[in-house]
């Protein structure tokens, strides 16, 4: 909703300055009249930007405006909760001067008078940050995060300045916030909770030795180097006789610890199924329920559990729940439905897909009670089962892509049993079970793994069509590898394939729960121990692109086994004899490419350096962003270069070229090794752009703003200042 004016006012200060301020309020439209504001002979507004050190992050400020009330409540409709719908703007001499929003459900009057008494309006240029929920997505540069969060603050400025930026990307490139780079999942929870836009701001800052701050009408993002060597200096020129003069701290250790959000499993969200199952509700039929669908069964239907002709129909296992309500996926096959499993006396919880499944009945397939649900196991249909969310994976250099796969595993449910949880027996299809697991040798699953770009087109395609084109392949990750093609990914261009890496002519990789294993087409060459032991799951070479991975799963199997010296599909009678046919969602993680295949997961990584051994206090920061020695492509928290989306592992400040929290630690260590100069008192406004400030006594020195405490009636100001010092910090191998 738009801002329009609805209050406003100026007065002249003791120095003859101009001071106009400007109250908007949110609203359908234009108010038809905007209220004149009148203000106390004392301290009618106070700009005070609050103490903070050199190393902080975002020097906030805040506006006391104190108006007279010309009645009762007048003011009383500015208490808002929504934070932003109120903003003060303040002009100095006509030019915008500070803008800033109404601090959210504060407000207070006294209530004694009936008029003309004082109301204070406090107003905060950046507190509003720690209000709002970051929400944006995908790749983002610093300087499109930091517009956005200005913009949702409703603040009003003239400009963001980043002309005091003195840190340096490869070959020069002076590392603007549009240069660098983040991911915004960075910012998200595991459980999908977003950082608030303060933290977001601080944490993609702080390791740039960077610093933000509102002067002048203006937005300055900058470093203590590029203050100390770039900025033009401004003498502080003191009005009372009141300044003193102190030391500031002095620092014993740094120790900066970043945390890079490290997780290898890159796509893991489980099928969350949505609608009511408890293990009260059972259904021992054949027949849809009137509250659900859902089904019972038995251990088994052996008639050892009976007494006399009394059947135990308290002996329940398992309750399958089906229903259209669940998530996790992108997309689902509309007539497949979300499944449940409720374990009872036996059973395995989970959850997944259901695609067909037969009922219980007191008996095998042949006696005709079990009644087919769902879709009949069709072996060739172009249409797809499951669609997962898209995942961000980085781009990689080549060097750097050599070193990990993707591993696309699915668990799938094929089974023959009526229990698939409890043993084959006479009363749970030993003989179909015993027959599968003897010629159902190599299953295939028809797949796409695709990567889209930003905008939604496909960049390239995994096709392992070559290798399953191969029935004498060497079983090896070598020769089975696949490759990354370009464009849209097209039905049957990567199979994922079910067998027993230890008998690939008698025994089969399905029959329960199972994932798939590494396709090697329908090869009965022999595996190296060192490929049988390998992870179940597809190794995926690492693409030449970065983006967005998008796994579909088609609906049909494949089914081929070992007959005479051949391989020869499975006659069209196997396929009705299949009981159980459930997916879950399917999983990528990222794994090193190394002798066991490791996640590739990195750990909390702490950086320290010695200050002054001398000193006793410590600075210990904890970081969200940064870099790191390691190109990890699990690490959300690194920063990337914008140009071509690589991580980025160093940067170059002052003839330095290290890791962003090594160049902190020398910005520290420059600020806090020695004594430097405190100096305090009254002094004139600064009213400039940002600037260091010099001092007539001080001769060379140099400070920094800590406090400033604007009086505008008087036009003064009660300021804090601090020597600064450029990086100039060098370790004892430099």
């Amino acid at each position: 909703m738009a801002q329009y004016l609805r209050y406003s006012g100026k007065y002249l200060s003791r120095k003859n300055v101009v001071w106009e301020v400007g109250i908007s309020q949110e609203a359908d439209g234009a108010y038809p009249a905007v209220g004149v504001l009148n203000f106390p002979a004392d301290e009618p507004l106070v700009i005070e930007w609050k103490h903070t050190d050199k190393h902080e992050v975002i020097c906030g400020s805040t506006a006391t405006l104190t108006v007279t009330s010309p009645g009762d409540r007048t003011y009383e409709d500015l208490y808002t909760i929504a934070p932003g719908s109120i903003r003060l703007d303040v002009l100095r001499n006509g030019l915008l001067y500070w803008s800033g929003t109404l601090d959210p459900e504060f407000y207070e009057e006294p209530y004694a008078y009936g008029k003309e008494y004082e109301v204070a309006l406090t107003f905060s240029d950046f507190g509003i940050l720690d209000r709002l929920k970051y929400n944006l997505s995908g790749m983002q540069t610093l300087e499109g995060i930091l517009l956005h969060a200005l913009q949702r603050s409703r603040i009003n400025y003239g400009g963001l300045n980043q002309d005091y930026l003195t840190t340096f990307l490869a070959g020069n490139v002076r590392a603007t916030l549009d240069k660098i780079s983040v991911r915004s999942d960075n910012f998200y929870d595991e459980d999908g909770e977003a950082s608030t836009l303060k933290d977001v701001v601080e944490g993609m800052l702080q390791p740039l030795s960077l610093r933000m701050v509102q002067r002048n009408g203006k937005i300055w993002i900058y470093d203590l180097n590029g203050l100390y060597l770039n900025a033009p200096a401004q003498e502080a020129v003191w009005s009372r006789d009141n300044q003193t003069m102190g030391v500031d701290k002095v620092t014993n250790n740094a120790q900066i610890t970043f945390s890079p959000y490290s997780d290898a499993k890159l796509l893991d969200k489980e099928v969350v199924y949505e609608d009511v199952y408890s293990e009260s509700m059972t259904n021992l039929t054949s027949d849809k329920p009137s509250g659900g669908e859902y089904y019972s069964y038995y251990p088994d239907y052996l008639d050892d559990h009976k007494i006399g002709y009394e059947w135990d129909y308290s002996l329940l296992s398992f309750t399958i729940f089906l229903s259209d309500k669940g998530s996790g996926l992108a997309e689902k096959y509309g007539p497949a439905k979300y499944f449940h499993i409720q374990p009872l006396m036996g059973g395995q919880e989970s959850s997944g897909v259901a695609f067909s499944f037969y009922t219980g009945g007191h008996g095998a397939l042949t006696s005709g009670f079990p009644k087919r649900k769902l879709l009949p196991q069709t072996s060739n249909q172009e249409t797809v089962l499951m669609k997962t969310h898209r995942v961000f994976i980085p781009k990689l250099e080549e060097a750097e892509r050599s070193r990990y796969y993707l591993r696309l595993s699915m668990e799938m449910l094929i089974d023959a049993r009526y229990n698939p949880f409890t043993d084959a027996n006479d009363g749970n299809e030993k003989g179909n079970y015993n027959d599968m697991k003897d010629k159902f040798n190599f299953v295939t699953v028809p797949a796409t793994v695709t990567l889209y770009n930003e905008d939604g087109n496909a960049l390239m395609h995994y096709s392992n069509a070559a290798v399953m084109g191969h029935t004498d392949i060497k079983p090896t990750l070598y020769w089975t590898a696949g490759e990354w093609k370009n464009g849209a990914a097209t039905y049957k261009s990567c199979l994922l394939e079910w067998y027993d890496p230890e008998d690939r002519h008698f025994s089969s990789g399905v029959l329960g729960w199972k994932k798939n294993r590494h396709c090697v087409g329908y090869t009965h060459n022999e595996m190296f121990d060192s490929f049988k032991k390998m992870e179940d799951g597809q190794y995926i070479p690492y693409p030449a692109n970065g983006g967005y991975i998008e796994v579909c799963i088609y609906v049909g199997i494949k089914i081929v086994e070992w007959t005479k010296s051949t391989n020869t599909d499975v006659s069209s009678d196997w396929y009705d004899k299949i009981r159980w046919m459930l997916y879950k969602a399917p999983q990528i993680e990222i794994v090193r490419k190394n002798v066991v295949y490791s996640d590739a997961k990195s750990e909390d990584i702490e950086y320290t350096g010695i200050i002054n051994e001398a000193a006793k206090e410590d600075i210990k920061l904890d970081t969200i962003c940064g870099t790191m020695t390691e190109i990890n492509p699990t690490a959300k928290g690194v920063y990337f270069r914008t140009s071509d989306s690589c991580q980025l592992k160093e940067l170059t400040r002052a003839g330095r070229t290290t890791q962003a929290e090594q160049l902190l630690i020398g910005t520290l260590y420059s600020q806090y090794a020695d004594r430097r100069t405190l100096l305090a008192g009254t002094a004139h406004i600064l009213d400039t752009d940002l600037t260091a400030y010099t001092e007539a006594c001080q001769e060379s020195k140099r400070f920094i703003c800590l406090t400033d405490v604007q009086d505008t009636i008087s036009d003064e100001s009660e300021l804090e200042i601090v020597e600064l010092r450029p990086d100039e910090y060098k370790s004892d191998k430099e």
